[in-house]
């Protein structure tokens, strides 16, 4: 039986002068927005008691700031998903997996990961290496792919030890960097993706009162599809919001998401969110600050037409995926942030836009990324490739290291020759 815990001597109002700005139970990791009591409390996971979001006690945690690190699967672990599913199909899986690993490899396939899956997925393959020693998991053995291949595939390790070890070693770097940016507080599946949605605002309004400058607008829209996020769009559910809402954590208005460019507050009275039937409604109270005049005068001259908002998931049930893993409907999300932003297209995270590995190679030789990771992989794998995959492979080869004319030589298209070729094309990455 587990041992009851009460809530320590040092819970207070976070309003106290001893607690350092920002922190509140509203933002703490172990605030559960999902389960509420008749008051409206949420649950604290660290004390098994309701709470309040603006109460404190010093054993918070606090949740994970916007996401720097570049999430995205490289191309190899991305073909590796497709395979999974294709041996899936097949019916070589057998009956031992789960649904959400057929989900989750879907949207690998189609580049999209989460911080969360990343922890989760370095631990499955380090327990699961020694599985691709069984025979029938060996490339070119009787039985293969057997079923420890096929996992190993759906979970982006490839269907082999070599592969395996290759994508165990890129999770341990995009972990250690999450760790990092987390500044040590990351711990296995604590971690949370900070997102951000853009929404061009058609409905701004400014205005002038005894008071100061109030705007007006909507930070998003319920059942609006969103362009597309990188391999899948998304939708707002009515109701998303109600139980952040509801917890009366500290949200702050931002301008450009710069947190030392403060707009107003949730817990000092100068930002109002609201749910109506169209979306999260905002309504602010400027600052007579540099920052508040610009924006003001900015909105009222349409220079600036766009709201953000920045939001983590909880860790259970706040979001929901299509069977191919390219639609999502956000359910219910903690809302950390709304922000006035000065580009209305969707941004790049800063730091983020990197191209690695087979993404680079891909892009010098003008071919598609997935189509390389494809063929590669079939070779690693002792599968027979089609036409198309070798004239794919003869195409990056001649452009990226062209070779002297040899008259009347018969090229040699074995797949020995192949994997020669295959050689020499990881050197040129620097694999």
């Amino acid at each position: 039986m587990t041992e009851a815990r009460e809530l320590p001597d040092n819970f207070r109002p976070a309003t106290s002068e001893d607690v350092p700005e920002g922190r509140a139970c509203g933002n703490c990791i172990f605030f559960n927005e999902e389960k509420l009591d008749d008051e409206g409390r949420a649950f604290c996971e660290r004390w098994d008691d309701y709470v309040e979001g603006g109460q404190y006690c010093n054993a918070w945690e606090g949740v994970v700031e916007q996401r720097q690190v570049d999430l995205s699967p490289p191309a190899y672990m991305r073909a590796s998903a497709r395979r999974g599913l294709e041996w899936h199909a097949e019916g070589l899986s057998g009956d031992g997996l789960v649904d959400r690993t057929i989900s989750e490899a879907r949207a690998m396939a189609r580049g999209n990961i989460s911080a969360d899956k990343w922890v989760r997925l370095r631990a499955w393959i380090a327990r699961h290496l020694v599985d691709m020693d069984a025979p029938d998991n060996v490339p070119g053995a009787d039985g293969y792919p057997g079923k420890g291949a096929v996992a190993m595939a759906l979970w982006g390790g490839g269907g082999s030890m070599r592969s395996a070890e290759r994508a165990l070693a890129y999770a341990d770097g995009v972990v250690g960097r999450i760790e990092e940016e987390n500044e040590g507080r990351a711990k296995g599946e604590a971690l949370s993706k900070m997102e951000t949605r853009i929404f061009n605002v058609d409905s701004f309004e400014v205005r002038e009162d005894s008071d100061g400058m109030h705007l007006e607008g909507y930070a998003a829209l319920f059942n609006s599809r969103s362009e597309n996020l990188g391999g899948f769009t998304e939708t707002i559910q009515p109701g998303a919001f109600r139980t952040s809402l509801r917890a009366r954590n500290d949200i702050k208005f931002l301008w450009n998401h710069d947190t030392g460019a403060v707009l107003g507050s949730t817990r000092a009275g100068t930002l109002t969110l609201t749910e109506d039937d169209r979306g999260l409604r905002v309504s602010g109270l400027l600052p007579s600050t540099s920052h508040g005049r610009d924006a003001a005068e900015l909105v009222r001259r349409g220079d600036v037409s766009a709201f953000s908002f920045g939001f983590s998931m909880p860790a259970r049930g706040g979001d929901s995926w299509n069977a191919e893993g390219t639609e999502r409907m956000l359910k219910s999300v903690r809302l950390h942030e709304v922000s006035l932003v000065a580009f209305p297209a969707y941004p790049e995270t800063a730091g983020t836009a990197t191209v690695r590995g087979l993404d680079k190679i891909a892009k010098r030789a003008e071919v598609d990324a997935d189509a390389l990771a494809d063929a590669l992989l079939k070779i690693e794998n002792g599968d027979d490739i089609t036409s198309d995959d070798r004239q794919l492979l003869e195409k990056v080869l001649s452009e990226l290291a062209p070779e002297p004319e040899v008259v009347d030589a018969a090229p040699d298209l074995s797949m020995e020759m192949l994997a020669l070729k295959k050689k020499k094309l990881a050197l040129l990455m620097g694999l």
